[in-house]
């Protein structure tokens, strides 16, 4: 797992069939974001863009969020998460910055798995994650703060 700097923070995609969020229920979510000024993007160009990524869903901004057309829950909830971590700073751009906002994401996303209704294989797809970032974090730190690049 690699995050180039001036990526956006993303969910990456796994292999496996992740139930899309209902559309009611999406479509509420991007009524409200949209109010805030938010926009989601979705679409076939997405789709093909956020496959080349190997990503379910890219935040750029606090009013930027990429997703694939019928996304699931987590992947929908871990955008929004994101896009609040820009809006109150708590993403700088920098790769220990968006390290730790994966991190906070994917415990905020197990925490409230209940109330967001993600399904199963959501659950083991976001404890994987969450596992993946802090062992990136462990080889971060015990390098020195140099950035982990797959392979080194």
């Amino acid at each position: 797992m690699k995050l180039e700097s001036g990526e956006g923070m993303y969910r990456k995609s796994r292999k496996g069939r992740i139930e899309p969020m209902p559309k009611k229920q999406f479509h509420r979510l991007e009524k409200s974001f949209r109010r805030r000024g938010g926009i989601f993007q979705y679409g076939r160009e997405t789709d093909d863009y956020l496959s080349s990524k190997h990503a379910e869903g890219i935040t750029y901004d606090a009013k930027t969020v990429l997703l694939k057309q019928n996304p699931g829950r987590a992947s929908v909830f871990e955008e929004l998460i994101h896009t609040h971590q820009y809006k109150t700073g708590k993403n700088d751009g920098s790769y220990l910055s968006r390290l730790n906002c994966e991190i906070d994401a994917q415990r905020k996303l197990l925490r409230h798995s209940s109330l967001f209704q993600l399904t199963e294989p959501e659950i083991q797809q976001t404890k994987a994650a969450l596992t993946a970032y802090e062992d990136e974090l462990k080889v971060y730190n015990n390098k020195g703060g140099k950035k982990y690049v797959e392979g080194s």
